[in-house]
C-alpha cells in the first residue's frame, strides 16, 4: 500500500541518484510486485547518462542488485528465457514473444558503469554485482572477463560470503575457471579464520561452481566437505544435493558420511543403493 500511494512521487518528481537506487533496493526487498512498471521505470531513469554522471559504485551496485532479486518475481516464460531454457520454436505467435522487462537492459549499463570505475568498487560491491550477473544470465563474454578481473584483484579483501557469491555468479554463465578456483582457495587456504567463518551453503556454493565449471581439484573438494561435514544439520537438502552432484560430474567421490547422512536423514532411507540421480540436481 506505501508503494502504491507513493507511485506518483517516485514517477513524477525529480529524483537524485540515491532516492532512485534507494526505492529500488526497498522494493526489491519488500517484494513489492503488484505494480513493476513503477522498478522498471526508477531503473530506466537511473541508467540514464545524466544519473550515472551524478552517481557511484555503491548506489549502482545496489540497484544492480535489486534487478537480481527482482527477476525471482517474473512470469515462468520470463524466467525461463533469461535463464535461457525457452524453446525458440515452439510455435509461438509473434503477439506471443516473451518481451523482457526494461531493467535488464539497465542491467548491463549498470555493470559497464562499475567498470568503468572499478577503483571505486568494494569487494561487497563486486559481489553483489558477480552474483546479478549469474542470476540475470549476462553472458557477454568481454562483461564476464572484466568482471572476473576484479573479483581476482580484490581476492585477497574477499570474505567466505562474498566468494561464494562470485563464483555462483561466474559458473552460471561460464566464467573464468582460474578465476574461479583462485577465489575457492582464498577461503580454504586462507591462514586466518576464512574457512571457520565459512557457513554450509557458501561451501555448497563453492562445490556447485566447481562442479559447473568441471574443476576437478580433490584438494579443494575434500576441503569444502569438510567444511559442510562439519555443518550438516545447518545445510538445506538441496545445498547437500548439489555438492553431491558436483563430486559426481568431476568423478571425485564424496564423503561417505555426507552421502549417508543425507540418505538417510534427508530421505528416510537406509540403504545407498536407493539414491537416484534424479535426487541430485
Amino acid at each position: 500500500d506505501l508503494f502504491h500511494q507513493l507511485a506518483p512521487q517516485l514517477l513524477f518528481s525529480p529524483l537524485s541518484p540515491t532516492d532512485a537506487s534507494m526505492a529500488m533496493w526497498a522494493m526489491a526487498k519488500a517484494q513489492y510486485v503488484i505494480d513493476k512498471g513503477i522498478f522498471d521505470q526508477l531503473a530506466v531513469s537511473l541508467a540514464s547518462d545524466e544519473m550515472l554522471n551524478r552517481s557511484n559504485s555503491r548506489l549502482i551496485s545496489q540497484a544492480l542488485w535489486s534487478c537480481g532479486k527482482m527477476v525471482e518475481f517474473e512470469d515462468a516464460k520470463v524466467v525461463a528465457k533469461v535463464a535461457g531454457d525457452s524453446d525458440e520454436d515452439n510455435g509461438e505467435s509473434k503477439d506471443d514473444e516473451v518481451v523482457l522487462p526494461p531493467y535488464l537492459k539497465c542491467a548491463e549499463k549498470y555493470l559497464w558503469f562499475l567498470i568503468a570505475n572499478r577503483e571505486q568498487m568494494t569487494p561487497k560491491h563486486a559481489s553483489q554485482a558477480i552474483w546479478t550477473i549469474g542470476k540475470l544470465r549476462l553472458s557477454d563474454t568481454l562483461l564476464v572477463n572484466k568482471m572476473a578481473d576484479i573479483a581476482s584483484h580484490l581476492c585477497p579483501r574477499l570474505n567466505a560470503r562474498e566468494v561464494s557469491n562470485c563464483v555462483w555468479g561466474l559458473c552460471k554463465v561460464g566464467g573464468n575457471a582460474e578465476v574461479v578456483s583462485k577465489l575457492v582457495h582464498h577461503v580454504v587456504d586462507s591462514p586466518n579464520t576464512l574457512a571457520r567463518e565459512c557457513t554450509a551453503q557458501e561451501a555448497a556454493n563453492m562445490l556447485f561452481a566447481l562442479g559447473k565449471l568441471r574443476i576437478r581439484d580433490k584438494d579443494l573438494f575434500e576441503k569444502l566437505s569438510a567444511i559442510l561435514g562439519d555443518q550438516l544439520h545447518e545445510a538445506t537438502s538441496q545445498a547437500i544435493a548439489n555438492s553431491l552432484w558436483a563430486h559426481e560430474v568431476v568423478r571425485i567421490a564424496p564423503p561417505a558420511e555426507l552421502l549417508s547422512t543425507w540418505a538417510q536423514d534427508r530421505l528416510g532411507i537406509a540403504a545407498l543403493g536407493q539414491f537416484k540421480q534424479s535426487e541430485i540436481k
